[in-house]
């Protein structure tokens, strides 16, 4: 089978390695898409390091081509599937107590975590998930960020009629803005780039601010009766992002700052007086529980979500390379990996880096 295997920083190789032997109580999964999610980018920059060499890839759809002996499940062969690419040990004291997102064995080499960027996976079952017949395999892959998504709004305890602030309206942002929608909540979107912002009004968002151009913090609280939006979430990793949070939160409101900073250990923008008789709850999440995944997947599978328009590009292996760092552009939503033949573009002629 075809793997992209990142051997060192910015050394991406195309590879042909062995199909994988399904093990007793494993499925064998075809992939056909996988997302280029920013921490395959960091891997590909060198941000992130987890070990090398590594097949990354971790935003997976495609269908199941074989089950193992003594898998319960009713999957069968051929079934259009979302697969969760994050293992979780299921022993550890956070996967005991729920918090199975901080697994501490997630990235533990003897689990060969992520593996997304291959032809074919060999997975446990319950980290397959059928997919709706409606649901296109390149829309099934984006489960895994959605999934994300929903753990973050779950984390800031979003509810019905709530006010809720996403300060970046990048791939995550938009995605943030429709499960807040589907939850209930008035939505408003904060950037500083003018296409992004269309694209979150043309999703729905309830108002949009660009804080070159906007007051965002006066133009809330005129929306809010004078207090400030109920929750908000940063996705930019842009510092002024987060002074946005604070400025438009209420008293007694909630911030998650989901996004990861490049910086060494960047200030947070507030006095800690203000914190403290404010009443501001400050928060961050990582990642997602199985129970997040799933409902991933059937809003996507509703059609709750729409993530078609995030798609800005499909490549091959070929060009994966070219595409990663296409993902890393601010004119680009989500990059994917296909590997449909011939619905692709023409391969690069070299397909090393």
């Amino acid at each position: 089978m075809k793997s992209a295997v990142l051997e060192d920083a910015q050394r991406l190789v195309i590879r042909e390695l062995p199909k994988p032997e399904l093990k007793p109580g494993e499925i064998l999964i075809r992939v056909k898409f996988c997302g280029i999610c920013t921490l395959e980018q960091r891997l590909y920059r060198g941000d992130m390091k987890i070990y090398y060499p590594i097949i990354p890839g971790h935003e997976v759809s495609g269908e199941v081509a074989e089950i193992g002996d003594g898998v319960i499940t009713p999957l069968k062969t051929g079934d259009r599937v979302a697969v969760d690419m994050v293992y979780r040990c299921h022993e550890c004291y956070f996967c005991r107590t729920g918090q199975s997102n901080l697994c501490e064995n997630r990235f533990n080499r003897s689990i060969k975590p992520l593996g997304g960027f291959s032809e074919y996976v060999a997975v446990k079952p319950n980290q397959v998930h059928l997919i709706g017949d409606n649901l296109p395999l390149d829309e099934a892959a984006f489960s895994e960020p959605v999934a994300c998504c929903i753990r973050s709004l779950k984390k800031l305890q979003v509810t019905i009629a709530e006010d809720v602030l996403i300060a970046g309206a990048g791939p995550m942002g938009l995605m943030h803005l429709q499960v807040a929608l589907a939850m209930g909540a008035r939505v408003f979107v904060s950037d500083i780039d003018g296409e992004r912002l269309r694209a979150a009004l043309a999703m729905g968002a309830d108002g949009v601010f660009n804080p070159i151009d906007d007051d965002i913090t006066v133009e809330l609280k005129k929306l809010t009766g004078g207090r400030g939006v109920d929750a908000c979430v940063v996705t930019s990793p842009a510092l002024p992002a987060l002074d946005t949070a604070f400025q438009a939160i209420r008293k007694n409101g909630r911030i998650n700052i989901y996004t990861a900073y490049m910086q060494d250990k960047p200030v947070m923008p507030i006095d800690m007086n203000t914190l403290h008789r404010n009443e501001v709850l400050v928060t961050g999440t990582e990642g997602r529980t199985e129970i997040d995944f799933q409902q991933a997947v059937r809003l996507l599978s509703f059609g709750r979500v729409k993530v078609k328009p995030l798609i800005s590009q499909v490549v091959s292996f070929e060009n994966l390379a070219e595409g990663i760092t296409a993902a890393m552009s601010s004119d680009t939503q989500r990059v994917l990996l296909g590997t449909l033949e011939g619905e692709l573009p023409e391969p690069a002629e070299d397909s090393s880096l």
